[in-house]
C-alpha cells in the first residue's frame, strides 16, 4: 500500500493545483497515529518547514500555517490504520525469521 500527503490550494485564476508527497512505509504507522491524535483532541496542527545546509545545521523556514483536520469517514480511517499495522506485524515476523535463520 501506499500512502500520501496531498497539499492543495488554487491559483488566482481559480485552478486547481497541488503536489504529492510519498510517505514512507515505515513511516506510516506514525503518521497515522498523528493524524488520529489531532482528529481525536481536536487540536490544530503548525506546519513549519526546516531548511538543513550540507553541514547538518538547521534553519526554521519564515513561512508558517496552522489548521485542523476534519474527517471525512472514521471507519475508513480506522480500517487504514488496520490494515497499516497488519502489514507492520508481518513485516517484522518476516524480520524474524530472517534473523533466525
Amino acid at each position: 500500500m501506499k500512502l500520501r500527503l496531498v497539499l492543495k490550494s488554487k491559483t488566482k485564476k481559480g485552478k486547481e493545483i497541488n503536489i504529492k508527497f510519498n510517505i514512507a512505509p515505515r513511516k506510516h504507522i506514525g503518521f497515522i497515529n498523528f493524524i488520529n491524535l489531532a482528529l481525536n483532541q481536536d487540536a490544530p496542527i503548525e506546519l513549519t518547514f526546516e531548511k538543513i545546509s550540507k553541514s547538518g545545521e538547521k534553519e526554521e523556514s519564515k513561512v508558517f500555517g496552522q489548521f485542523k483536520l476534519q474527517g471525512k469517514d472514521a471507519g475508513k480511517l480506522m480500517q487504514l490504520e488496520e490494515e497499516i499495522q497488519e502489514k507492520e506485524q508481518k513485516r517484522k515476523k518476516q524480520h524474524e525469521r530472517r534473523k533466525h535463520k
